[in-house]
């Protein structure tokens, strides 16, 4: 069975971190190659929820956190 490929380890990704923080993520071709996948943190996500959220993050290559006036989201690319 062959390797899942960035393509459909960052479509998996976005469905799980849908599920993860109820609102919808979507994904891009990054900037370097590669997808990135973004979803916003819906205000009052609990503290179980954001360790989830965490724990899908570590499987991409790099993530991180973006805290906005208006909004927070999370991010992760994998190459």
């Amino acid at each position: 069975m062959a390797s899942p490929t960035p393509y459909t380890e960052a479509f998996a990704l976005a469905v799980r971190l849908t599920g993860a923080t109820g609102t919808r993520a979507r994904v891009t071709l990054g900037a370097a190659g590669g997808f990135r996948v973004e979803a916003p943190l819906p205000p009052g996500l609990g503290g179980e929820a954001q360790a989830g959220v965490v724990a899908l993050l570590r499987q991409a290559d790099w993530f991180g956190h973006r805290n906005r006036a208006q909004a927070e989201s999370v991010w992760a690319e994998l190459d």
